[in-house]
């Protein structure tokens, strides 16, 4: 009956591909210009993101810096106060000035100081941010724009941090937009704090805009783009791109008929694979950066499926989570992980086993509880296990998901904060959580060897983490220069496929006893004197 089905479903998906690719086809110039504006627009979009991100880091490096003076006391302007704002100031490139108030007594320490004092005593346009007490003001630092960032500890005592917004944007523009585009930083009240705009730029002229709005502070980013430039930018077309196009035509018609055909039971399949036990770990290697030691693996589910295909982790694990099966996801893993990795958590004591959880599962206050006794079930230490919550989606209760890592932490599991800097949350949610580790996403670590913006927020989120007692992993590494630079920047652990792709049980235990005999080979010639200076991750076998 399932052959039957399978077959039929065969036959109408290729019905459907070969009539919704016939009219894409005689679709295709058209079809050719709104893929490539939709593409033209979609990269504006992502340079309007991009923008609001690095206004939403400095924000919140800003706030932590504050919040660090003021548990520090560092507030009544005494030798000792004054060194610590010059020492904060001199530590960050965006910061350029911090004043100090308490019961009317103000003091700050760079040239920029007038700016500060004239917001303390006339605050203009004042705008709060999600927590109230951070305000944002507009100011402007001799030519340029710029923000004062306030965080008010009571009624007696606030620090006001002035940053440096313009530089923010200068170069957020790409050459293709540079000469005709604009874009603008400002708070919600519309002031602006920071803007760039080309040399060709023609106020009032036919564009298209493009906004981006942050969800904690009141930052919004404007790009204007001529709307000519939009639909003339990479129109141009050749045989090859013809090609692409039909190519691209039948591509797009078997996904949608695919989608058409199997979506009714993608989540009956999905939950029949759970049921059977067919969703399988991988198991990704983490290194010691400074030891080279293999030191963990990352759980990665995996759907090989009947047929031997394997599913994208992307095509399934949000139906799982959709569908509030993400504790029966997890059970698994863990289950599967103990059975076959037995040997390695009998003979390898300090290898550990990371997994993934939804921060829907941290709001849960039953959650430590039933992940102890899933753990006691498969028989697996839990000092031996890393719980991985995801930064990309908001944690709608951190009090809750602190408590859930708090009773975490008597267990002796660690829990680490992945996907970190590119969510809802921000990095002053990060210190409140309490998490043990500090997970950097790989959109931060693409061209962090060449991109000096890149490796300088690497280098702040390293800084943070550290300063919180936290342990760092780079994740996606994938050159030798990448891992280069992130030993330098001090990152503790790394990850990637440069390093060593997810693996199977046997593969996983196979690379592990393979990577300790690369390691003990260079401390034996090392001891004989034979060794180069240095150690670093050995790469798969």
């Amino acid at each position: 009956m399932q052959s039957a089905t399978r077959i039929s479903a065969g036959l109408l998906t290729g019905v459907l591909t070969l009539l919704i690719a016939a009219v894409f086809v005689l679709m295709a110039v058209t079809a050719h210009r709104q893929i490539v504006t939709a593409f033209n627009r979609q990269t504006v979009a992502g340079l309007a993101q991009s923008a609001l991100t690095r206004a939403e880091i400095a924000t919140d490096y800003a706030v932590i810096k504050l919040g660090e003076l003021g548990e520090a006391g560092h507030t009544d302007c005494d030798a000792e106060a004054v060194a610590a704002l010059n020492n904060a100031v001199f530590q960050s490139g965006s910061i350029k000035d911090i004043l100090t108030a308490h019961d009317g007594v103000i003091c700050s320490v760079a040239m920029n100081n007038e700016t500060l004092t004239r917001n303390y005593r006339d605050p203009v346009d004042s705008m709060p941010a999600r927590d109230p007490k951070i305000v944002l003001n507009p100011v402007r630092m001799r030519t340029s724009s710029a923000v004062a960032v306030t965080l008010k500890f009571d009624e007696t005592a606030l620090a006001t941090a002035l940053v440096n917004t313009e530089s923010l944007v200068f170069d957020i523009l790409p050459a293709a937009f540079r000469d005709s585009g604009a874009i603008k930083l400002s708070l919600t009240n519309g002031r602006t704090i920071g803007s760039f705009e080309g040399p060709q730029w023609e106020i009032g002229g036919d564009a298209e805009m493009f906004e981006v709005k942050s969800t904690r502070y009141p930052l919004v980013v404007r790009i204007h783009v001529p709307a000519r430039l939009m639909h003339e930018l990479n129109m141009e077309r050749n045989p090859a791109t013809e090609a692409s196009v039909v190519a691209l035509a039948l591509l797009i018609a078997y996904l949608v008929a695919r989608g058409l055909v199997s979506r009714p039971n993608s989540a009956n399949h999905i939950r029949q694979a759970l049921r059977r036990g067919e969703i399988v770990p991988y198991f990704q290697p983490a290194y010691d950066v400074a030891s080279g030691e293999m030191t963990g693996f990352e759980v990665l589910a995996r759907w090989p499926g009947r047929d031997g295909m394997k599913m994208s982790p992307a095509a399934f694990v949000p139906l799982i989570e959709a569908n509030g099966w993400s504790g029966d996801l997890l059970e698994l893993m863990i289950a599967k992980t103990a059975q076959s990795m037995r040997s390695v958590t009998e003979t390898a004591p300090h290898v550990k086993f990371a997994f993934n959880a939804s921060p829907a599962q941290f709001s849960e206050s039953g959650f430590p509880a039933w992940l102890d006794d899933v753990l006691k079930r498969a028989d697996l230490d839990p000092g031996r296990v890393v719980i991985e919550i995801t930064e990309r989606e908001e944690i709608c209760c951190v009090d809750k998901a602190r408590r859930s890592i708090e009773a975490l932490r008597a267990l002796g599991i660690e829990v680490a904060i992945d996907d970190a800097g590119t969510g809802h949350n921000g990095l002053a949610s990060i210190q409140r959580l309490g998490a043990a580790i500090l997970k950097i996403d790989k959109l931060f670590i693409d061209g962090i060897a060449q991109d000096p913006r890149a490796r300088a927020l690497v280098q702040m989120l390293v800084d943070v983490a550290r300063e919180f007692g936290m342990k760092t992993v780079a994740e996606g590494v994938e050159s030798e220069k990448e891992l280069a630079a992130l030993h330098q920047l001090g990152v503790n652990e790394v990850q990637g496929f440069f390093l060593c792709k997810p693996l199977d049980a046997d593969n996983a235990i196979l690379e592990l006893a393979h990577h300790q005999a690369v390691l003990a080979r260079g401390r034996m010639r090392e001891a004989g004197g034979t060794a180069e200076a240095g150690t670093q991750p050995a790469k798969c076998a």
